[in-house]
């Protein structure tokens, strides 16, 4: 079934359809039609039987009156069966849970990242404690189509510059897609507009997310390498984009002393304001202290957009290394 919105009507060629009706709390009424001649007809709801003749009125109002209205001739063969369901316009009930970035008043719903330049990007998002939905489309920009699985979309642009997959994930808690025609070398012109349908009993929710690859990117940890004693350095991330030239990373490092090393790299402020400092490079190399450890994390050079996860280094002073490697190998002895 195909997912049209109006007030939103969507049609499948077996007489199964689906009406969706926005409702702002007041009353709502929509005509359901059965048949175009004007036959004896028998209509039920949720398989009780309601009225007979070929229309029926149905009552919306704030979350409720939808359901399964089934239409039939009087030998009960069943002709036409429409799914009715409220979309509500308040935006303060929700069924997905939100957060709020400071400064702005919008409520984010999903969160969406992508690992590098590659048109891949994920999107995901959290149920309240009262309610549990499923996903009943997606689109992507301008048109998606669905297969016959119902958990994977096919879209494409105006431009028709993008030629955006998207799969619901098996969690059912977010979604995973790739553009087939993406190129990474090429300036991004058109923001990704991803819209989710989320269904719970006879409700239907929508939302929305905007972005460029550019600001949703996070790359992933970097890997930390001892050179000597004193140094150490780091690589980029595998699966970011090479060359990285052209793809410049910058990272930030920062270095925790003393009793501030138990909180971890991913403890800020105020667990780590005493003896903590951080620092920006470009540089892959840093030299290190004993009882000092370093966390190092990644950002796209080019774009303000999100740093990686800290990769921690402990720095252990030599006789403590010897101690440690003495009592391995007596373990292995044994």
């Amino acid at each position: 079934i195909t997912l049209t919105l109006w007030g939103i009507v969507c049609r499948a060629v077996t007489q199964n359809i689906i009406v969706v009706v926005n409702v702002d709390g007041s009353l709502v009424q929509h005509p359901l039609t059965c048949l175009d001649n004007d036959w004896d007809i028998l209509w039920m709801v949720d398989e009780e039987e309601k009225k007979k003749g070929n229309s029926f009125l149905v009552n919306l109002e704030e979350r409720t009156g939808g359901g399964i209205f089934t239409c039939h001739s009087l030998d009960r063969t069943l002709l036409k069966n429409t799914t009715v369901l409220v979309k509500h316009m308040d935006e303060q009930k929700r069924i997905l849970e939100g957060s709020t970035t400071t400064g702005i008043q919008d409520v984010c719903y999903m969160k969406c990242s992508t690992r590098n330049y590659q048109g891949e990007f994920h999107c995901s998002w959290k149920f309240t404690t009262k309610r549990v939905g499923n996903v009943m489309s997606v689109r992507v920009n301008i048109s998606c189509s669905v297969d016959a699985s119902g958990q994977q979309w096919t879209c494409s642009s105006s431009s028709g510059q993008s030629d955006i997959m998207c799969s619901v994930n098996s969690s059912g808690l977010g979604v995973s897609c790739v553009d087939r025609q993406y190129c990474p070398y090429a300036e991004e012109t058109d923001r990704i507009t991803l819209t989710i349908y989320m269904r719970t009993n006879y409700l239907l929710e929508e939302y929305s997310q905007r972005f460029y690859l550019s600001e949703i990117v996070k790359p992933d940890k970097v890997s930390i390498n001892k050179v000597n004693s004193s140094t150490i350095e780091w690589r980029y991330p595998v699966s970011w984009n090479s060359p990285t030239s052209y793809f410049p990373l910058s990272f930030q490092v920062k270095e925790i002393k003393g009793r501030e090393r138990k909180n971890g790299c991913t403890c800020d402020s105020p667990c780590t304001k005493v003896r903590t400092t951080v620092h920006t490079t470009k540089s892959s190399q840093w030299s290190v202290k004993a009882k000092v450890m370093v966390c190092v994390r990644a950002q796209d050079a080019l774009c303000d957009s999100h740093w990686s996860d800290w990769t921690e280094y402990r720095s252990v002073p030599h006789s403590l290394q010897e101690k440690k490697k003495e009592q391995k190998q007596k373990f292995v002895s044994q």
